[in-house]
C-alpha cells in the first residue's frame, strides 16, 4: 500500500492560494461586486499566471495545449507510465464567486505539491489542470475539456475562434500566449492521447443545497444532467396599442409569456427531479404605444437521464407552437446546446467513499444538476467528480461561499483518492 495514511495537504497554502486567486479580477460594489474573470479577459490571463507561477515555484512542469488548456506536471511515475489527471477552471461568469472552477484547479495543484514534497514515487505521472473556457464566453461551455476529449467538432472550433476574435485585445493576447497561436487547427489538434490518461478527478463546490442541508461534508457524483438550451422566438405584428382590440392582435410578447408559464408549470407538476430555466427574454419594438412584434426567450431544461430529455422536448416544443398559435403569431426554435447526461466512474466513486470515511468525513452520493468538465471527460477516461458544501447554496453570484474547513476536506479527499488509484494501478 502507498503512503497514504497520513499524508494531507497543507491547508495553510491552499487557503492562502485561494484568497490571493480570489482578489484577480474582482469587482467593486459599485459593479456588483464577486469576481470577473471571463475567458481570455485581462483577468484570467492573469489568473493563468498566477496558476503557472506557483507550479513552476513548486518544482512542477508547466505545458499549454492547442486550446489553451494549461497544466502543472509532476513526473513522479516510470517514464512510460499513465498519468492521473486533476483540475476544473478559472475562469468565472461575470460578478461570479472566488471557489467555482478555482477550488478545482488550486486542489490539484496543492495535492502535487504534497506529493513532491513528500518525496512519493508513484506507478503514475499525477497533472493538474485549468481547462479553457468553461463557462461558455466564447461559444459554448467546456470547450477547453472537451477540445482536450476529443469531442469537438470543426463547427465548434469555428465558433469558438469566431467569438474569440470578436474581443480583439483579448484574442491578439491569446494568440500570443501560445506557441503556435490560437486557431481552428490547434483547437481540434489539443485531443490528447487518452491511453496515457488513467483517470480524471474534479473537486468542485455543489452550487447548491444539499450537501449543507444533509450536514455532509463530501457530495460523491454518480452522474451529471444532460442540458438541451434553445432560443424560441415568436414574431407577431406591430399594431397601435391604443386603437387595436385586444382580439385582432398578433402579440409575441403575450406568446413568449404564455409560452414560458406554461413550460415552467409543466415542469413543476409532472417532472420534479428535472428544472427548466427561462433565462432571458429580449422584445421589441420596447415601448409603451406599440404592440410587441417579436420576443425571444433563451431556455434550457436539465435531467439525469435520456429519456426524461426526450419528454421534456416534447413539451417544451408543444407548449412553444400551442402559445403561438393562441397569440397569432408564428414561432421558431434554434438548439443552442445539447448536452447528454453521463455516468461517472463507480469504481472512482467507491475510491472517494473509502478515502472519506478514512478522513471520518460524512458523505453522500447524488447526481450533479450542473455540467462541468468532468462531464467532458467521464466518456472517454474513467472520472470523478467530489462536490464540498456551498454556503446557503449559493454560487454564480459574489456571495458563493464555502468555508475554510470543507475547502482543506474536499482537498485532502482529492489528494487521497489520487493515491489510491495510484496505488490500485500499482497492483
Amino acid at each position: 500500500m502507498l503512503q497514504i495514511q497520513e499524508l494531507l495537504i497543507n491547508a495553510e497554502r491552499l487557503l492562502q492560494d485561494i484568497d490571493e486567486l480570489g482578489r484577480i479580477g474582482e469587482l467593486p460594489a459599485a459593479e456588483g461586486g464577486g469576481l470577473d474573470r471571463r475567458a481570455f479577459s485581462a483577468a484570467e490571463r492573469s489568473a493563468r499566471d498566477f496558476f503557472a507561477a506557483k507550479a513552476e515555484e513548486s518544482g512542477l512542469t508547466v505545458a499549454v495545449d492547442g486550446a489553451a488548456n494549461l497544466s502543472a506536471k509532476l513526473h513522479c511515475g516510470p517514464a512510460n507510465a499513465r498519468t492521473i489527471l486533476a483540475g476544473s477552471h478559472l475562469d468565472t461568469v461575470p460578478n461570479g464567486g472566488r471557489y467555482d472552477g478555482a477550488l478545482g484547479v488550486l486542489a490539484a495543484l496543492e495535492a502535487l505539491r504534497t506529493v513532491r514534497e513528500a518525496g512519493l514515487q508513484l506507478p503514475v505521472h499525477l497533472e493538474a489542470i485549468a481547462f479553457t473556457d468553461e463557462e461558455g464566453r466564447l461559444g459554448g461551455i467546456t470547450s477547453g475539456s472537451r477540445a482536450f476529449a476529443g469531442t469537438y467538432r470543426p463547427q465548434d472550433a469555428v465558433r469558438f475562434i469566431t467569438q474569440a476574435a470578436s474581443y480583439p485585445e483579448d484574442f491578439a493576447a491569446m494568440q500570443s500566449y501560445l506557441p503556435g497561436g490560437l486557431s481552428e487547427e490547434s483547437m481540434l489538434n489539443a485531443k490528447r492521447n487518452l491511453a496515457e490518461v488513467a483517470a480524471f478527478l474534479e473537486v468542485h463546490i455543489e452550487q447548491g443545497p444539499r450537501l449543507e442541508h444533509a450536514g455532509a461534508t463530501i457530495g460523491v457524483i454518480n452522474a451529471v444532467v444532460g442540458r438541451y438550451s434553445y432560443e424560441v422566438t415568436f414574431r407577431g405584428r406591430s399594431d397601435h396599442a391604443g386603437t387595436t382590440p385586444m382580439n385582432l392582435r398578433a402579440d409575441a410578447l403575450v406568446a413568449a409569456a404564455r409560452f414560458i408559464t406554461q413550460a415552467n408549470e409543466g415542469v413543476c407538476s409532472t417532472f420534479p427531479n428535472a428544472v427548466l430555466t427561462c433565462g432571458g427574454i429580449e422584445t421589441g419594438p420596447n415601448v409603451f404605444n406599440v404592440v410587441p412584434n417579436h420576443a425571444r426567450v433563451m431556455i434550457e431544461f436539465r435531467a439525469a437521464d435520456e429519456a426524461t430529455l426526450a419528454v421534456l422536448d416534447s413539451m417544451v416544443r408543444r407548449a412553444a407552437a400551442e402559445s403561438a398559435q393562441l397569440a397569432g403569431v408564428e414561432h421558431t426554435l434554434t438548439p443552442t446546446a445539447r448536452f447528454a447526461p453521463c455516468s461517472l466512474d463507480s469504481g472512482i466513486q467507491l475510491a472517494i467513499r473509502i478515502v472519506a470515511e478514512g478522513l471520518g468525513l460524512r458523505h453522500m452520493t447524488f447526481s450533479s444538476g450542473a455540467v462541468h468538465d468532468a462531464h467532458s471527460l467521464a466518456p472517454v477516461v474513467p472520472t470523478g467528480l467530489i462536490f464540498v458544501p456551498s454556503v446557503e447554496g449559493r454560487s454564480h453570484c459574489p456571495q458563493e461561499a464555502t468555508s475554510d474547513e470543507d475547502v482543506v476536506a474536499g482537498a485532502n479527499t482529492l489528494l487521497r483518492t489520487m493515491l489510491h488509484l495510484a496505488d490500485r494501478f500499482a497492483k
